[in-house]
């Protein structure tokens, strides 16, 4: 996997996972983010394996994605498998304990099958960077004000 950001956030593991997992509020921290739906029942105690949709704004239009989660690891990891569009992409988020607060490490696994995304790769590469970098600042300051 390749990582796509890392923050410093000013509260615990517990409270970052918490907002990070909590995908009700996903909108919140999340670009473009229009809504989240569970399509297979949610078990709280053990989400691995739920199901989902979500429509995110791209641009001028909205792309649905269906995925699944795959990490839940309280507070730890939480992670999940998503796939629209021309690619499926696998998104972990990494929380250690440090400096009296919580590192939190973003990494990604992209696939395409268009062999026009895997020549423009690079470019998608550092837009998906970008967006991680940004959503993980947008992370950051909900933790912290809460």
């Amino acid at each position: 996997m390749q990582e796509l950001a890392r923050i410093q956030i000013d509260a615990s593991p517990e409270a970052v996972f918490d907002l990070l997992a909590d995908n009700t509020r996903r909108g919140e921290w999340a670009e473009g983010m229009e809504t989240f739906d569970y399509t297979s029942d949610f078990d709280p105690d053990n989400p691995v394996g739920t199901t989902f949709t979500q429509r995110i704004r791209e641009g001028g239009r909205i792309t649905e994605y269906h995925g699944e989660i795959t990490v839940y690891d309280p507070p730890n990891a939480y992670g999940s498998q998503v796939t629209g569009g021309s690619y499926s992409m696998v998104v972990e988020y990494h929380l250690t304990p440090a400096n009296g607060g919580t590192q939190v490490v973003n990494v990604c696994d992209v696939d395409s099958s268009s062999r026009f995304v895997r020549i423009m790769g690079f470019l998608f590469r550092w837009f998906t960077r970008y967006l991680g970098r940004k959503q993980l600042r947008k992370l950051k300051e909900l933790v912290e004000a809460a």
